[in-house]
């Protein structure tokens, strides 16, 4: 297995029998700075040996870039620092994870670990997070999905300990449809009996909240998931701004119509010709914005 790094840049190991590739590059011994660091930003990755090693290392290094640009979106539009996003790792050999706050531990520039299934620590800075239940009873559950964001939004958790649903009320929303489910309890996920409940709760739901803690949102992708979770957010302020001037929930009619807005604008994208992307349009604006060092308002851009 071609581990995802830590630190720096990828640390693929490859020396006393161990698999894989030592990237001796300075940028990944951390002593040049690449372009964005600063910000936290991904590295482009450096593909090196057989074919099938520079296929593995591309992957291995294609998502640790993801992981380190989605916990840099989510922090800066939560303001949360110990929130965490998740990534399946190829051959279903276990789970990374890059925290959000910034790691203590000298020379660790990024909080990355991996794990496996059972939530032994595998590789990487620290230990392993206390809620890794979140990802080892999600992913078991739902092969379909292959990234997991947890973070601490605060405007979803209002509107669940107000009994109000985070409802499709426009068409970044749409896929909300008539609410997002709602984890009762504010629990730490810190064991497979709640990991389980959280999956169980999810359903076929892009995301849920978990009353009085946070939410958790899921995806096929890490881009999917981080920006399920930004528009979770961003929808619960609209609703909380709508209900302050007497707004109280769409009907059906109008959920039926944006949903079908929504499906015509997916179908006239998928028709365009025009290059193969692997990123939403969500994802390159705003990883462009990281790049140039651009802050936006958070929640309302």
């Amino acid at each position: 297995m071609a581990e995802l790094g830590h630190g720096d840049g990828a640390q693929l190991h490859g020396r006393s029998g161990r698999r894989g590739l030592q990237d001796d590059r300075p940028e990944r011994r951390g002593l040049l700075p690449p372009a964005g660091a600063e910000l936290g930003l991904p590295q482009a990755p450096a593909p090196r040996g057989t074919t099938e090693r520079r296929a593995t290392v591309s992957k291995a290094d294609d998502l640790q870039n993801d992981l380190v640009t989605a916990s840099t979106i989510i922090e800066w539009e939560f303001g949360d620092i110990i929130g965490h996003v998740g990534v399946r790792l190829p051959n279903d050999e276990g789970i990374a994870v890059k925290m959000l706050r910034a790691p203590q531990l000298p020379g660790a520039e990024n909080w990355m670990m991996q794990f496996d299934m059972d939530g032994n620590k595998l590789s990487g800075d620290g230990t392993v997070p206390g809620e890794a239940a979140i990802y080892t009873r999600i992913f078991r559950a739902k092969p379909e999905v292959n990234a997991i964001v947890h973070a601490h939004a605060n405007m979803c958790i209002v509107l669940g300990l107000a009994g109000v649903p985070i409802e499709g009320v426009h068409l970044a929303s749409a896929k909300f449809g008539e609410g997002l489910p709602v984890y009762p309890v504010p629990t730490y996920v810190s064991d497979d009996e709640d990991g389980d409940a959280i999956a169980r709760t999810l359903g076929d739901a892009p995301g849920l909240t978990i009353n009085g803690h946070g939410i958790v949102t899921v995806g096929k992708s890490i881009d999917e998931a981080c920006f399920t979770a930004v528009h979770m957010e961003r929808t619960a302020k609209i609703i909380q701004a709508a209900r302050m001037l007497g707004f109280d929930q769409v009907d059906g009619a109008f959920r039926e119509e944006m949903a079908g807005n929504a499906r015509k604008m997916s179908q006239r994208q998928a028709s365009i010709n025009r290059p193969k992307v692997e990123h939403s349009d969500d994802w390159r604006y705003y990883t462009r914005k990281l790049e140039r060092g651009e802050p936006w308002n958070r929640g309302w851009t």
